[in-house]
């Protein structure tokens, strides 16, 4: 079944998505990929830290709700069944590009100003630095799209797999009021 980003994120859905689990497909949330330590398709381990730890810094809970699994799940599935916010700003396709010189210049800005990895940063280093990125290009960010874009585009993704879902409705402890509520989890097609 193809849904696009806005049907999802409005319609409350159960975020899951087709993986290759014990040599058959099966459907799991992001956060069960996560928490079953699947393989990574497209990103690599350093990639995928990266973008767990730049959207939970964004978006507190972004890595237990499975940002990277399901950032490197949707780099992986035709351009049809995409749901990454880059599909709908009209980003060409691929992906990958994006995401691996805008993650590798974050690394760059990182270990310019503070002399350290990404992982190594502290809660307050963290709350500098996201600022810095969505205010304009941090010293040291090169050759890669524009922070700014990317924090959008990273923030978009991590709030929908966070909060986008009747669950994460429940999380905010915000009523869920759609005009028509699921009947059933969605998913994406294999």
């Amino acid at each position: 079944m193809t849904m696009d980003r806005r049907t999802f994120t409005l319609s409350g859905g159960v975020l899951t998505l087709a993986f290759l689990l014990g040599g058959k497909i099966t459907m799991l949330t992001p956060a069960q990929a996560q928490a079953h330590d699947l393989p990574l398709l497209v990103l690599s381990e350093e990639q995928a830290t990266i973008i767990d730890l730049i959207g939970e810094a964004m978006v507190p809970g972004a890595k237990a709700a499975g940002l990277s699994r399901y950032i490197d799940h949707q780099l992986s599935v035709p351009f049809r069944d995409n749901l990454l916010i880059l599909r709908y700003l009209r980003v060409e396709p691929p992906f990958n590009g994006f995401y691996t010189t805008a993650l590798n210049a974050a690394r760059q800005a990182i270990k310019q100003k503070y002399h350290k990895d990404p992982g190594r940063l502290s809660t307050k280093e963290w709350s500098e630095f996201i600022p810095m990125m969505m205010k304009g290009q941090p010293q040291g960010w090169t050759e890669a799209p524009p922070a700014p874009l990317f924090y959008f585009v990273l923030r978009s993704d991590a709030i929908d797999v966070t909060y986008g879902t009747m669950a994460g409705f429940d999380r905010l402890n915000i009523p869920y009021m759609a005009h028509i509520k699921p009947v059933q989890p969605w998913t994406v097609s294999p």
